[in-house]
């Protein structure tokens, strides 16, 4: 048989559900002992279509292909990954591509359950952004009108992958939410980055826009993360001057704590905050092996020198919590094994023109 990256590609798939069956595993207890798990963080890396779990203390990478898209012979088609969070028993992430608008699901070992929504009649979702599980029901952030999607808007789906309805983020005539990026709940309300109006927006459950909650910060606000205090972090991307790139902390009355901004030619748009106290941060490295996923120190200098690099070379998208079960030790192997594989594949599309979408 001629030796293709088609053919090779298939054939890392194959021996990936050949050989996982087979990892050694302890005898079978008289009773069945609890799996262990881990709290880790979840990181979409939208240049290499995959995403990874990282260490929620630390931010160390744990596994850097969780889940990936190997091409030929995959069943699902990550083109601009954005978003990846847990729900219940499953993975959940949205893809923000014109080319797949949909949100796929896997099992908590990364293993593939099924779509939402795609370039199908009725689909419901376009251009689909941050999500977030929310008291039982994922709130998926839509922003285009394909498929019979609302524009911009946010969706509520339940748990069973069912479209329940939405609200549209749009308010002010217009100046507000046409271009909403994540949903937070606080205090009893949802909170939206708004690239429209460049700031933080309040919405009451009802979907009834309830003001702004911080003034505008002259960039485009992406993923928000709530801290126990309340405060609010927020990662800026976007076009506007470069000096407004970065992480930007907002206190619980929406006023501007620090900021960390002024990285040359590079966008933040995912933000956690570690076990450690610090704060993570994903870039839209691309290429470049210096950014990528790195911390800030809070207690730091607030400038683009306060950063740490994790893992260079990632376009970087959301981070967020997920609790999974701890692989067993043989697995690790074979969960690298592929890794060569995907990132000259990586390449090799992004050299054909995916269509993307971006800020």
């Amino acid at each position: 048989m001629k030796l293709t990256m088609k053919n090779l590609l298939a054939t890392l798939a194959w021996l990936g559900a050949a050989l996982v069956p087979l990892v050694p595993m302890a005898p079978m207890a008289a009773h069945a002992q609890p799996v262990p798990q881990q709290n880790v963080l979840l990181a979409v890396d939208t240049g290499r279509n995959r995403v990874m779990t990282l260490d929620a203390q630390t931010g160390a990478v744990l596994n850097p292909n969780f889940i990936v898209d190997i091409g030929a012979g995959s069943p699902f088609d990550f083109q601009t990954p954005r978003a990846a969070i847990q729900v219940g028993q499953e993975v959940w992430v949205s893809d923000q591509s014109p080319n797949v608008n949909a949100i796929y699901r896997f099992d908590l070992s990364g293993g593939f359950v099924g779509r939402i929504g795609g370039n199908v009649a009725g689909g419901g979702l376009s251009n689909v952004r941050g999500l977030r599980f929310i008291d039982g029901v994922v709130y998926a952030v839509n922003a285009g009108t394909d498929n019979g999607a609302p524009g911009a808007s946010v969706v509520r789906i339940d748990t069973a992958g069912n479209i329940l309805g939405s609200f549209s983020t749009v308010a002010g005539g217009g100046t507000i939410g046409n271009s909403p990026w994540d949903v937070v709940s606080y205090n009893g309300q949802l909170l939206v980055s708004d690239g429209t109006s460049r700031a933080l927006q309040l919405y009451n459950t009802d979907g009834t826009h309830a003001g702004a909650f911080t003034a505008a910060f002259n960039n485009i606000p992406q993923q928000m993360f709530v801290r126990a205090n309340g405060h609010v972090l927020s990662a800026a991307n976007g076009s506007q001057p470069l000096g407004s790139f970065g992480l930007y902390e907002f206190n619980t009355s929406g006023g501007l704590v620090s900021s960390w901004a002024g990285t040359p030619g590079l966008g933040v748009r995912g933000v956690a905050e570690l076990g450690n106290g610090l704060y993570l941060i994903s870039e839209s490295g691309g290429a470049n092996p210096a950014r990528g996923l790195g911390t800030i120190d809070p207690a730091g200098a607030a400038n683009n020198s306060n950063f740490t690099l994790v893992l260079g070379s990632v376009n970087g998208g959301w981070l967020s919590a997920a609790v999974l079960p701890v692989p067993e030790p043989g697995t690790w192997a074979l969960m690298a094994c592929g890794l060569a594989v995907v990132v000259g594949l990586a390449r090799r599309r992004q050299a054909g023109g995916v269509a993307v979408r971006s800020a």
